[in-house]
């Protein structure tokens, strides 16, 4: 009888084992890794110009698709005290996040860092990073995304021939931004790293 109630208990215990086993593999650990910013072929970015589309990417696990998931984009400010952009809704598909988004000019004008380059160049250029939320899990926050402004125009003569080799200034109706430069072989006037806003062209005699 004895021998039999040992049996008995050691089943039991082999299946309380083998019960606590299968909790454990089934248990969802959900998690957000890997924030990041790519550019359309899919390779990791730190740069934008205004205009570009972007994709904001983040890996899941243990968080089924289509879940809904919120993406929070913030203007970095040096003084830590980060500008929130905006909110974004995005869905899980095979195991990751990923949403398109436009680059957008944001003044960034409000720490002394900014202060600092409007004061050398007369614009400042915003720095974006994002966090993401889905299933009860919260990323760690991307890297930075450097903006940059820019301009490109073609210009002709009046029989339609481009004004190859011409110098010009750019002046931003915010009357701090100058740019000098020259035209290419093809007349266009490109600059980059400016101030979203209005600006005018005066060509040089």
């Amino acid at each position: 009888m004895a021998e039999q109630q040992a049996k008995a208990s050691s089943q039991g215990n082999d299946s309380t084992n083998s019960s606590n086993q299968e909790a454990r593999e089934n248990e969802k650990n959900p998690a957000i890794s890997n924030p990041r910013w790519e550019d359309t072929k899919g390779q990791a970015i730190t740069k934008a110009l205004v205009g570009d589309e972007v994709y904001l990417c983040a890996d899941v696990t243990d968080i089924a698709d289509g879940a809904s998931a919120t993406i929070k984009i913030v203007e970095k400010d040096a003084d830590g005290k980060d500008d929130p952009v905006t909110t974004l809704s995005a869905v899980v598909s095979d195991g990751r996040i990923k949403y398109r988004w436009q680059v957008k000019y944001t003044a960034d004008d409000d720490d002394a860092d900014s202060q600092k380059e409007l004061a050398e160049k007369g614009y400042t250029l915003p720095e974006y990073a994002f966090v993401v939320e889905c299933g009860g899990a919260t990323s760690g926050e991307s890297g930075v995304l450097e903006v940059r402004g820019w301009i490109k125009v073609k210009y002709v003569d009046k029989s339609g021939n481009p004004l190859a080799n011409k110098n010009y200034v750019v002046y931003l109706l915010d009357e701090k931004t100058c740019i000098s430069g020259t035209t290419d072989e093809n007349g266009f006037v490109q600059e980059d790293e400016l101030k979203q806003g209005r600006y005018f062209i005066i060509f040089e005699e």
